[in-house]
């Protein structure tokens, strides 16, 4: 019985870890045995924009290259949380060892306690994209909401904030289609 709680607790304890590193949840302060299968939380496709992807996690994955220097690529998260169980039917944890990519991004959130960090983040890119906006409304760009921008100029504008010397064009990346 002790063992099966302790494992309990451990299956928890991963899915806290990845939910609060996704933005999806998980408190660093709560620790449940309960409800473990309502944990997996998959990505909702209620934020999915007309190009196909959430802001949000975008951004997120746009932080974690310009921050920590490693490329996490936004179809490898979506794969990973399309499914609740390996297809061997065992927990999908990001720390089962089949998953390498997906427990340093974990690790590097969680280590570091990163929420705020990323809260940040976005206000500086969505400032970015609404100054850029705001000059150049009238000269051919056409203002959008942040949330519907394409993935094109998210990474522009994220590497805009990370580099003072990259020239920001998110005019010609409309007139592409982005």
């Amino acid at each position: 019985m002790e063992a099966e709680r302790v494992e309990l607790m451990r299956i928890a304890d991963a899915y806290v870890r990845l939910n609060y590193s996704f933005y999806k949840g998980g408190d660093p302060e709560q620790h449940t045995t309960t409800g473990i299968s309502d944990m997996f939380l998959p990505f909702p496709t209620i934020n999915v924009n007309d190009f196909g992807i959430d802001m949000f996690l975008c951004l997120l994955l746009q932080m974690y290259y310009h921050r920590a220097g490693i490329y996490l690529s936004y179809e490898t998260v979506v794969d990973y949380f399309s499914q609740e169980f390996e297809g061997d039917g065992s927990r999908r944890l990001y720390n089962n060892g089949k998953h390498p990519e997906i427990e340093a991004f974990v690790e590097w959130m969680w280590g570091g306690r990163r929420r705020s960090e990323l809260e940040t983040y976005i206000h500086m890119i969505h400032y970015a994209y609404l100054t850029y906006s705001t000059a150049n409304e009238g000269h051919g760009f056409v203002s959008q909401n942040f949330v519907e921008l394409s993935p094109q100029m998210l990474r522009a504008l994220a590497r805009a904030a990370a580099d003072p010397d990259y020239i920001l064009d998110l005019t010609s990346l409309q007139q592409q289609g982005y």
